[in-house]
C-alpha cells in the first residue's frame, strides 16, 4: 500500500512539473507616456523570489512557469500582474502611480510629486501667468503668493520692483530672493550708474513670462538649504517651456492699449489765482496746468509667436517676443525684443541632452526722478500755474525756480541699452539601476549701455553747454553643476530619493563711466566731442562659489516623509578664517489622509501635515568687505598715490537663518476646497554691519558680524471650486502677516535715521521704522505748527524724536475670482496692502506755506488769521514729523480680464486649435485713505532695506486698457 502511494504521490509531482515547467520569457518595458524605455523596473514571480530588472533599454528576460504570474512594479508606477500563458513575449507599458500625488513640481536640483513635498512652496503655473498680462517677471508675481511682497517702487517702465520673502532677513545686505532660472541662477538688480533717483531699472525686467511654464516659490529652510549662502531670502525657481510630444503647436499673441495716469490719483494744485492770493502777485492771463503738460495717454503692444513640437525623441520650443510700453510721463518709454530656443534630445534610451538659450535686446528711456531739480514729475507738481510753458519768443520759458519740465521730458535724452544672452545646456545619464547622473552649464551675460545728454535747450544743458554721461556695466554668471541622483523602491513600500551634487559659479563685473560738458553743439553728443571731461571711471569685480550638497528624500507607502538636507559653499567674499559655511535643514511630513481613520471620513482627500528645521545663509554684502583695502586718488606733486581704505576681518562670514516652520496642507469635497496653512518663525544673527572702532587706528568702522533680528508670522493659501456646471466659479485667495523686530545690535545702539523719511533701525523695533518730532497740530493763535516736547525742557531738540510711523504692513494679500459660462471667462484680481504709513514727503514742499514751490489745493484752507481752526499751518519748516506720516494701506482692483474662446469646431476649418479675444484693465481703482498718487512707491527704489515706504515726487502707476488675440494654429 505505501509503495503504491509513493508511486501516486510521485507521478503526480512529475505531472506538476511537466504542466508548470518553466520557460524563457523575455521583452521590453516602456512608458505609456512617452514611449521612452524603462530601466530599473523590478519583474518578480508571484509568490516567489525568483525575478530580475530591466536594463537601460528597458529589456529583461528571465525563466518562469508558463502558467505563472509575473508582476512588473516602478517607484511612482502603478504595480502590474500580468499572466504569462506559456507566452515567451510580454512587452509591458507602464503609467504614473495610482495614488494620486499630485502635480510634478521642481524643487532644488530635482523634481518630485507635490503631495510628497514636505517643505513649504507655492507654485504659479502656466496658466495663471497667462491670466496675468504683466509682460515682467516680477510683475507676475506681484500679489498671487503668500508670503511673498513684490512692492512697485515707482511705474517707470522697466522699472524696479522689491521683492522680499517672509519679511527679509537682513539690514545691509540682500533681501532679495535667489532667482534661479532652468537652474542656473540669474543676473538681477540694479546696474544703472546714471542716477535717475530712484527710477531704477531690474536686469530680471528682460525675461519675458510667456516664455515661463511654471515659477515654484522655495519658502522654508527644508525646501531652500541646497541653496545654502543665498537662501535666507528664499529662492524662486522658474522653469521655462520646453516642447510637446506628439504634436505641433504654433502660438501667436496680440495686444494693444492705452495707459493713463488715473484723474482720481493727481493731486489737486493751486490755480493760478489761488497762488496769486496765496503769495500777494498779480499774474492774469496765465493758468498753466503743468501737471497736464507733461502726462500722455501712452500706448503699449505685445506681439509673441512661438512654435512646440517633439516626439519621443526630441522637444523643441522656439518663442520670440516684441514689447513696447511708452509712459505716462514724457520721456519714458520701454521696449524689448526677446527670443528663446529649448530643445532636448534623446540619443540613447538612457542618455539625454538638451539645453537652452534666451536672447534679450531692450531700450529704457527714463527721466529724473524725485530728488533732483531737473525731473519732469516733480518740476511739474511743483511750478506755479502762473507760468508758461514757452515764452513770448515761442522757447522753452525758464524764468521760474525750478527748470522747465516740458523741456526737459522732450529734449533730454536718457537711454538705456541692455543686451542679454542666458543660456544652458545638459547632459543626462541613465544607468544601473535607478541612477541618474545630470551635468549642467550655464552663462547668464548682461550687457548695460547707457547714454545721457541734457542738451542747450534745457537749463541744466544750457549752464554747461551740454552734458553728457556714458556708462557700460558688463556682468556674467558662469555656473557648472554636477548631481548624482539615486531613486529606488524597496519592498515596494520604503521609497529613496538620493541626491548629492557639486556647483560652482564665476562672476564677472566691469563697469566704465565718463561724463562731459561744453560741446560744440547738441548734434554731437558723445564724449568725443566733449570739451572737457570732468568725470571717469573703470571698475573691475570678480568673485566665486565652490558648493558640495547633499539632500535624502524617505517615505514610507507615501504617508510619512523625511527629507534631510545639506550644502556647504565657499565664497571669495568672505574671511580666511572662515571660508566656507554649512547649512543643513530637515523636515517631516505626515500624510494622515492614508491613514484608515482618515480614510473613513469621505469628504476629506488630502490631509498632510509638515514640519521644518533649518539654518540658511545669506552672502548678499559687498565684496572684498574681508579684506584689507588701499584706495587710489591720493596724488601728490603729480605723481599717483594710494592710502589704506578698509581694515581686514579674517573673521568676516555668513549672516546665518534659522528657520522653523509647522503648517497643513488639506483638501476637502472631492478636491474642491484646498487650505494650505504655514506658521513660521526665523531668527537672524551675525548681521553684517559696520563696527565703530578707535579714531586713533586711523580708521572708524568695520564691517562685523554684530546683531540679530527675527521674522515670525503665517500664510494661508485658500483655493475653492465655487460652483462647477454650466456657470463656473473657482476663487484664490492668499494671506500673509509677518512681524519683523531687530533684536540686537552693536551695544544696543540704533542706525541713525536715513533718507527723506527719518528711516531707522531700533532694537525692539521693525527695520525701517520713521522718526521725527510729533506734530500736535496748528496754534490758532499764531498759525504755526506745535510739537510735543517728550523731555519737557521747553525746547524742541533731539531729545524729542520718536517714533512716529512704520512702513511695514500688517499683512498682505491677494484675491482672484474667475467666473466662466459657456465660451466667456471674467477674472478679477484684488490686491490689498494693510497696516503700513507712508512717509508723504512731497508734502514738505507742497504744503510748506513758504517758498517757490506750487501749494496744494488744501493750502487754500490754510491759517490766515488768529482764531483759525485748521490742519495747515501759516508756515510750515522741514521737519521730518507726523505730520506727514499717513496710512498706506489700499485695496486695488489690479487686474479684470473678460475673455471669449471662439468654438473649436468654427475654427478648426481654418486650421485652427484654439482662438481667444481678450479685453483687460490694469490699477482700475485703488481704495485708499493715502492723499498722494500712490500707495505703493518707494523714493529710494529698491537700493535700501531701511530707506522704505517715503513718497517723494515718485513716479506713480497708471491705469491700464488692453485688447488682444490669441491663437493656436
Amino acid at each position: 500500500m505505501k509503495k503504491t502511494y509513493y508511486l501516486l504521490l510521485l507521478f503526480t509531482i512529475i505531472l506538476q512539473r511537466l504542466v508548470a515547467q518553466d520557460i524563457p520569457v523575455s521583452g521590453i518595458i516602456t512608458s505609456s507616456d512617452d514611449k521612452s524605455p524603462l530601466p530599473g523596473v523590478t519583474i518578480l514571480v508571484k509568490g516567489t523570489t525568483q525575478g530580475t530588472t530591466s536594463d537601460i533599454n528597458g529589456k529583461y528576460s528571465l525563466l518562469a512557469p508558463s502558467k505563472g504570474m509575473l508582476v512588473f512594479s516602478f517607484v511612482g508606477m502603478q504595480t502590474q500582474e500580468i499572466s504569462v500563458n506559456s507566452r515567451k513575449v510580454i512587452n509591458i507599458k507602464m503609467s504614473d502611480q495610482d495614488i494620486p500625488l499630485g502635480e510634478l513640481v521642481v524643487v532644488g536640483y530635482s523634481s518630485t510629486s507635490k503631495k510628497l513635498i514636505s517643505s513649504s512652496i507655492e507654485t504659479v503655473n502656466e496658466d495663471e501667468i497667462k491670466n496675468i498680462p504683466i509682460r515682467t517677471l516680477d510683475g507676475v508675481l506681484q500679489g498671487q503668493t503668500a508670503g511673498l511682497t513684490v512692492s512697485t517702487q515707482s511705474g517707470t517702465p522697466g522699472g524696479q520692483n522689491m521683492i522680499k520673502l517672509r519679511g527679509g532677513s537682513s539690514i545691509n545686505a540682500s533681501n532679495q530672493p535667489l532667482i534661479v532660472i532652468d537652474g542656473i541662477p540669474a543676473i538681477t538688480g540694479q546696474y544703472s550708474q546714471v542716477g535717475m533717483s530712484g527710477q531704477e531699472i531690474n536686469a530680471i525686467s528682460d525675461i519675458n513670462p510667456n516664455d515661463v511654464e511654471t515659477m515654484t516659490i522655495l519658502k522654508d529652510a527644508s525646501a531652500t538649504s541646497v541653496y545654502g549662502a543665498r537662501a535666507s531670502n528664499g529662492v524662486i525657481l522658474i522653469t521655462t517651456k520646453k516642447g510637446s510630444r506628439d504634436k505641433t503647436d504654433v502660438s501667436l499673441n496680440l495686444s494693444y492699449g492705452w495707459q493713463t495716469l488715473p484723474k482720481d490719483r493727481i493731486i489737486p494744485m493751486m490755480s493760478a489765482d489761488d497762488w496769486n492770493a496765496y503769495k500777494g502777485t498779480n499774474v492774469k492771463g496765465i493758468n498753466t496746468d503743468w501737471m497736464s503738460e507733461i502726462l500722455q495717454t501712452a500706448p503699449t503692444a505685445n506681439t509673441e509667436l512661438s512654435v512646440s513640437c517633439g516626439n519621443d525623441k526630441y522637444r523643441l520650443f522656439i518663442s520670440g517676443n516684441y514689447y513696447d510700453q511708452d509712459g505716462v510721463v514724457m520721456g519714458t518709454s520701454y521696449q524689448r525684443y526677446s527670443g528663446r530656443i529649448n530643445a532636448d534630445y534623446k540619443i540613447l534610451p538612457n542618455l539625454t541632452i538638451g539645453g537652452g538659450v534666451g536672447i534679450t535686446y531692450s531700450k529704457n528711456a527714463r527721466v529724473e526722478g524725485d530728488a533732483t531739480l531737473n525731473g519732469p514729475l516733480p518740476n511739474a507738481m511743483s511750478i506755479p500755474a502762473i507760468y508758461p510753458v514757452y515764452d513770448t519768443n515761442g522757447q522753452y520759458d525758464e524764468s521760474m525756480f525750478y527748470a522747465n519740465p516740458v523741456a526737459i521730458a522732450k529734449n533730454s535724452i536718457n537711454n538705456a541699452f541692455t543686451n542679454r544672452t542666458a543660456g544652458n545646456a545638459y547632459v543626462e545619464y541613465k544607468f544601473l539601476d535607478g541612477f541618474t547622473f545630470t551635468s549642467k552649464f550655464g552663462i547668464d551675460i548682461y550687457n548695460l549701455r547707457e547714454h545721457s545728454y541734457d542738451p542747450t535747450t534745457t537749463r541744466q544743458g544750457k549752464k554747461y553747454n551740454g552734458l553728457g554721461i556714458e556708462g557700460t556695466s558688463y556682468a556674467s554668471n558662469l555656473t557648472t553643476n554636477n548631481v548624482l541622483q539615486y531613486i529606488a523602491n524597496i519592498k515596494e513600500n520604503h521609497n529613496i530619493d538620493i541626491l548629492i551634487g557639486q556647483s560652482f559659479e564665476k562672476y564677472s563685473n566691469r563697469t566704465t563711466y565718463i561724463e562731459g560738458i561744453n560741446f560744440p553743439n547738441d548734434n554731437l553728443q558723445y564724449m568725443t566731442s566733449a570739451g572737457i571731461i570732468r568725470a571717469a571711471s573703470a571698475k573691475s569685480l570678480d568673485r566665486v562659489l565652490n558648493s558640495f550638497f547633499a539632500q535624502i528624500k524617505y517615505n514610507y507607502k507615501f504617508k510619512y516623509i523625511f527629507t534631510l538636507t545639506a550644502r556647504a559653499d565657499g565664497s571669495s567674499k568672505f574671511g580666511k578664517n572662515n571660508k566656507y559655511g554649512y547649512f543643513p535643514s530637515v523636515s517631516f511630513a505626515w500624510r494622515m489622509s492614508e491613514e484608515p481613520f482618515i480614510k473613513k471620513v469621505k469628504w476629506i482627500n488630502e490631509l498632510k501635515l509638515r514640519a521644518v528645521y533649518g539654518l540658511t545663509g545669506n552672502d548678499g554684502i559687498s565684496d572684498f568687505a574681508s579684506l584689507g583695502l588701499y584706495q587710489a586718488g591720493y596724488n601728490y606733486g603729480g605723481g599717483s598715490g594710494i592710502a589704506p581704505f578698509q581694515l581686514p576681518n579674517p573673521d568676516l562670514k555668513w549672516e546665518s537663518t534659522t528657520q522653523t516652520g509647522l503648517g497643513f496642507d488639506v483638501s476637502l469635497f472631492k478636491n474642491r476646497v484646498n487650505l494650505n496653512f504655514d506658521l513660521y518663525y526665523n531668527h537672524t544673527k551675525d548681521l553684517l554691519l559696520d563696527r565703530p572702532i578707535p579714531a586713533s587706528s586711523g580708521f572708524y568702522i568695520i564691517s562685523s558680524n554684530i546683531g540679530q533680528l527675527e521674522n515670525k508670522g503665517i500664510e494661508v493659501v485658500l483655493n475653492t471650486v465655487n460652483i462647477d456646471k454650466a456657470f463656473t466659479w473657482t476663487s484664490s485667495l492668499n494671506f500673509a502677516m509677518n512681524r519683523n523686530k531687530v533684536l540686537s545690535l552693536y551695544e544696543g545702539q540704533p542706525i541713525p535715521p536715513q533718507g527723506r523719511g527719518g528711516n531707522a533701525v531700533q532694537v525692539g523695533e521693525p527695520i525701517g521704522i520713521f522718526i521725527g518730532y510729533k506734530c500736535l497740530g496748528v496754534d490758532p493763535t499764531t498759525g504755526n505748527l506745535v510739537y510735543e516736547d517728550l523731555n519737557g525742557d521747553g525746547i524742541i531738540g533731539d531729545a524729542d524724536l520718536t517714533k512716529t510711523g512704520d512702513p511695514n504692513p500688517d499683512f498682505t494679500t491677494g484675491f482672484t475670482n474667475v467666473f466662466g459660462y459657456k465660451s466667456f471667462e471674467l477674472s478679477i484680481f484684488l490686491q490689498g496692502v494693510y497696516g503700513n504709513e507712508i512717509f508723504n514727503g512731497t508734502l514738505i514742499y507742497l504744503e510748506s506755506g513758504t517758498g517757490e514751490d506750487n501749494q496744494t489745493a488744501r493750502m487754500n484752507g490754510r491759517w490766515q488769521k488768529p482764531g483759525d481752526i485748521t490742519q495747515f499751518p501759516r508756515v510750515g519748516d522741514s521737519y521730518k514729523s507726523s505730520r506727514f506720516i499717513e496710512d498706506g494701506s489700499f485695496l486695488r482692483v489690479k487686474n479684470i480680464t473678460l475673455s471669449y474662446n471662439f468654438n473649436k469646431k468654427w475654427i478648426k476649418h481654418i486650421g485652427m486649435k484654439s482662438a481667444k479675444v481678450f479685453g483687460t484693465i490694469q490699477n482700475l481703482f485703488t481704495f485708499t485713505n493715502y492723499t498722494g498718487m500712490d500707495p505703493e512707491v518707494n523714493y529710494y527704489g529698491g537700493s535700501s532695506n531701511i530707506i522704505i515706504g517715503t513718497d517723494f515726487f515718485t513716479y506713480p502707476q497708471s491705469r491700464t486698457i488692453l485688447v488682444g488675440l490669441s491663437f493656436v494654429f
